[in-house]
């Protein structure tokens, strides 16, 4: 009997900035051919969070959040079993993770384009810069280990945009999805 090898699942996010000709800003997240979307209400950025099911793909949590300083409430699902994904929307200077956002984002892949944000926000403040487009995807369970990431700064409409692929790993008879660079394969 031949087994065969579970194939790849691409996952691609794109963050967004403010949109000005329509007020409001505009993230999608795909995985496989799951496709979500998510929209800001009239100027108010938003932290978006979707975390994934390792074991079979399923989004068990999607919810939009204001709180730049606030963790999300996703205690349950703070474990190796499942995926992060984050993606901005209209998010100004002026809220930049902060305090609890920024330690939970730092324990769970976040690294130098998370600290750029920081950093610009710090040292230039939100007037001069507008908005930023940041966007994530790694493993949960406060590991400290990278993920994948991506930021921009007052870009085009659409941006930052991170494309990741999910391989599948056998574990203990069942199997395991976990982020991985895009292959050239």
């Amino acid at each position: 009997m031949t087994v065969t090898s579970p194939i790849p699942v691409p996952l691609s996010i794109i963050s967004a900035h403010y949109g000005f000709s329509t007020g409001t800003a505009q993230a999608q997240i795909a995985i496989g051919k799951q496709h979500f979307a998510q929209q800001t209400p009239s100027g108010q950025g938003q932290y978006w969070f979707l975390v994934i099911d390792r074991s079979n793909l399923n989004v068990v949590y999607n919810q939009l959040q204001a709180a730049s300083d606030q963790a999300p409430p996703i205690q349950q699902f703070n474990n190796p079993n499942y995926i992060l994904v984050v993606a901005t929307l209209a998010v100004g200077f002026n809220h930049q993770p902060q305090g609890a956002l920024f330690k939970f984002l730092d324990l769970n892949g976040a690294g130098r384009q998370l600290r750029r944000i920081d950093q610009l926000a710090q040292q230039f403040g939100c007037g001069s810069l507008g908005t930023f487009g940041y966007a994530l995807v790694s493993v949960l369970g406060d590991l400290n280990q990278p993920g994948y990431e991506l930021s921009d700064v007052n870009g085009p409409a659409w941006a930052p945009i991170l494309t990741v692929q999910l391989m599948p790993f056998q574990v203990s008879g069942g199997v395991l999805y976990t982020p991985v660079e895009l292959s050239n394969a």
